[in-house]
């Protein structure tokens, strides 16, 4: 199998599995949009009039994640930007970061935004990737990244990125940390979220020829994911290329 296809496998095997699109690994899950309140069976007064028409960036982030679930990918793109213009406009002229609500992260000297907006630029690159604009796709997905740096899912698609250029060193610092920032626990919620950015590391290393390290790495992965047969075939390989000193 080529190394361009098995960098296309281990995307599509842990990004555009059905966890992925619960809105980038649970983190977007409190947003969801909320269930009609019940009516009072005993009441009958007329309802009241609603009157409050902000914008919906949760709403709007679902239906963008939902075209993504159903191959409209310039449709999605769309319905992100309009979460992006949201945002544009409420903050015009300020020049300070960014930072996504619930992020952990101390907001000192930056704008505290709507996760949603940290949703919409991650979402809109990770529509752009399958459109085949990478290129577009970069500035949106380090946008989501800075703000949202606790977020190793986010991480791990930017560092997918480099991989997929093959600029091994980049796709590794990146890789490396979004295992810094993730939940480490075995059993956890983030499991493969950590497992992946091991796989990461492990298959940059390689590349690069290191392959003591990237053994290590994959062996490492599979205590969060131990049915990984991506991380099982790369051990195989790492021992045959071993064997013969390549």
């Amino acid at each position: 199998m080529s190394r361009e296809r098995k960098i296309a496998d281990e995307r599509s095997n842990c990004v555009l599995c059905p966890d992925f699109l619960l809105l980038a690994g649970a983190a977007h899950a409190n947003t969801a949009t909320p269930a009609p309140a019940k009516l009072a069976s005993n009441s009958f007064n007329a309802p009241a009039r609603v009157t409050d028409t902000r914008f919906d960036a949760a709403a709007h982030v679902e239906r963008g994640y939902n075209l993504l679930r159903q191959g409209k990918h310039d449709q999605a793109v769309k319905m992100f930007d309009k979460v992006i213009a949201d945002s544009e406009r409420q903050f015009a002229g300020d020049m300070r970061p960014r930072l996504c609500r619930s992020d952990g992260q101390d907001a000192a000297g930056a704008i505290v935004v709507d996760k949603a907006l940290c949703e919409a630029h991650f979402g809109k690159g990770f529509a752009l990737i399958d459109l085949g604009r990478g290129d577009l796709a970069e500035n949106e997905l380090r946008k989501a990244s800075q703000m949202a740096p606790a977020n190793a899912h986010f991480t791990n698609e930017y560092a997918e990125l480099f991989k997929s250029r093959r600029d091994w060193q980049q796709s590794y610092d990146l890789f490396a940390k979004a295992w810094a920032v993730v939940d480490k626990t075995t059993g956890g919620a983030d499991t493969k979220v950590a497992a992946r950015a091991l796989r990461g590391m492990g298959f940059t290393k390689a590349a690069m020829g290191q392959f003591d390290a990237a053994k290590g790495f994959y062996e490492q992965s599979l205590q969060y994911d131990p049915g990984s047969a991506i991380a099982r075939a790369e051990l195989g390989n790492i021992a045959r290329r071993t064997a013969i000193g390549s």
